[in-house]
């Protein structure tokens, strides 16, 4: 099934849960071909109408994942852990280049130090529906296991690949994306973003902000404004700030609509990410 959106040529990176059974068996007979990327299974006996549904996404070719019952009572949408949850929409195995040409936000993260910030805004971008995550860090050991398992492995869920942050800028701009990025120098604040459009998101680490050489490959910086007397927020907060800005957008403004027509402009105090 093809995940192109008609007249962008980008992908649609929406992803959708399914928690019935028939949910799940009629995207899997959608015309023109299955829409599912994964299936997750409640470990041990299954009912036989969900062994079913089981049997038949492995013939259309969907990954299957087992899961505790904890984890899939923790997935669901009742208090009861389903029996099968099935994700829709694009293919999880995107390359940096496949993940660039999608719809939705990206974000790189460049020269976090720790695996807990990281793992929050993996989780959180998942959450809101963002393309990806690209990682550009220094780590060498078991920091990137430590954070996906923070971010409660939203991983398997949509892309995190690892990447420099010159071929990830590359690859966004190649695949038509503006290059943005979070910080305390930024001329504007974040509220006038146009962040309805493909946006690579650059966010830098937690002492140091982003390299010079860097901001000035984006085409705009933007800040976030504070009020109080510490003048950074963590960067998970930033982070979480610019997903439900984007939400806000997305959800408020028509597609001629300009989101900076009725802002609000807030303090232009300096806040560090």
């Amino acid at each position: 099934m093809s995940h192109l959106i008609e007249g962008t040529g980008r992908l649609n990176a929406t992803r959708k849960r399914h928690c019935e059974l028939d949910s799940i068996v009629a995207a899997l007979e959608r015309e023109g071909g299955s829409s599912l990327a994964l299936v997750l299974c409640r470990e041990g006996e299954l009912s036989p109408r969900a062994a079913k549904v089981l049997e038949l996404a492995e013939g259309k070719g969907v990954a299957i994942l087992v899961e505790s019952a904890r984890e899939m009572r923790r997935m669901s949408e009742g208090e009861t852990a389903s029996e099968l949850i099935a994700l829709e929409g694009p293919p999880l195995s995107a390359s940096l280049a496949g993940l660039m040409s999608a719809e939705g936000p990206v974000f790189l993260l460049v020269g976090l130090r720790y695996p807990g910030n990281v793992g929050f805004i993996i989780r959180s971008a998942e959450v809101a529906g963002a393309a990806g995550v690209v990682l550009a860090t220094q780590w060498k050991g078991t920091e990137k296991s430590e954070a996906l398992r923070v971010g409660m492995r939203a991983d398997r869920f949509f892309p995190v690949i690892e990447s420099q942050a010159e071929e990830a800028i590359r690859e966004a701009r190649a695949a038509g994306r503006r290059i943005v990025a979070l910080e305390t120098t930024g001329a504007r604040p974040l509220w006038d973003a146009d962040l309805r459009r493909p946006n690579l998101i650059i966010v830098g680490g937690e002492a140091y902000g982003i390299d010079d050489t860097i901001i000035q490959s984006a085409d705009e910086a933007f800040r976030i404004p504070t009020r109080g007397f510490i003048p950074s927020y963590n960067v998970q907060a930033a982070v979480a700030m610019v997903l439900g800005e984007w939400l806000r957008q997305e959800g408020q403004y028509g597609p001629e609509a300009n989101p900076a027509d009725s802002r609000v402009v807030s303090s232009p105090n300096r806040s560090r990410q």
